[in-house]
């Protein structure tokens, strides 16, 4: 639209620019908009808001996922390291400890991933020393000693429909079985990191 003085060729652009140009000139304005953003990316209040508004893929895989790494990861960009759900169903209760230390090694060592934990037994605690979610599915004594939880699919096609729930609530890139007899997902898991010679 033309006109004369200050409101030729105005536009949504042009008044963002002039107001990047004034903020840069006053003093500490960067470092008061750093502390805003960090505090919207801390809120989750704003996260939800952010995710409900600008978020369409509600159904599928992928997305927006405001989740933290847990205690061992920390940082700007955290929200675009992909998350991955790491089962621990079936693993014996002792070993527990010794899985979880190797998840958060591999974790410091690629900062590459955000893992959310599934396990069959009352591991919380243990778990949440590392800061990281965690979603407990039934074992397989748990469903069998429980007639009234049990369905004609079996303990297999719980399992799956469980795991696909939580892959699907977390948006997840991978879901995977993690122990020795899966040295696949130790691959996996670096891949995720950045490039080594």
């Amino acid at each position: 639209m033309a006109g004369n003085g200050s409101g030729k060729g105005l536009s949504v652009e042009r008044v963002a620019l002039a107001l990047v140009r004034r903020a840069r000139r006053v003093p500490r304005a960067e470092a008061a908009a750093l502390r805003v953003a960090t505090g919207l990316r801390e809120s989750q209040l704003a996260r939800t808001a952010v995710s409900r508004a600008f978020d369409m893929d509600l159904e599928g895989i992928g997305g927006t996922v405001f989740l933290d790494g847990g205690h061992l990861l920390a940082g700007q960009g955290l929200d675009n390291v992909p998350v991955v759900i790491l089962t621990l169903v079936g693993t014996p209760d002792e070993l527990v400890p010794e899985r979880l230390e190797e998840i958060g090694r591999e974790q410091l060592l690629t900062a590459g991933f955000r893992p959310v934990l599934v396990v069959d037994g009352d591991h919380f605690g243990a778990v949440r020393e590392y800061g990281w979610p965690v979603e407990l599915v039934l074992s397989r004594a748990q469903w069998d000693g429980q007639e009234r939880l049990r369905d004609e699919a079996g303990w297999e096609a719980y399992l799956a429909r469980r795991l696909r729930e939580v892959r699907r609530n977390y948006r997840a890139a991978a879901l995977l079985e993690f122990g020795p007899e899966h040295p696949l997902t130790l691959t996996y898991l670096r891949s995720l990191g950045p490039e080594t010679p």
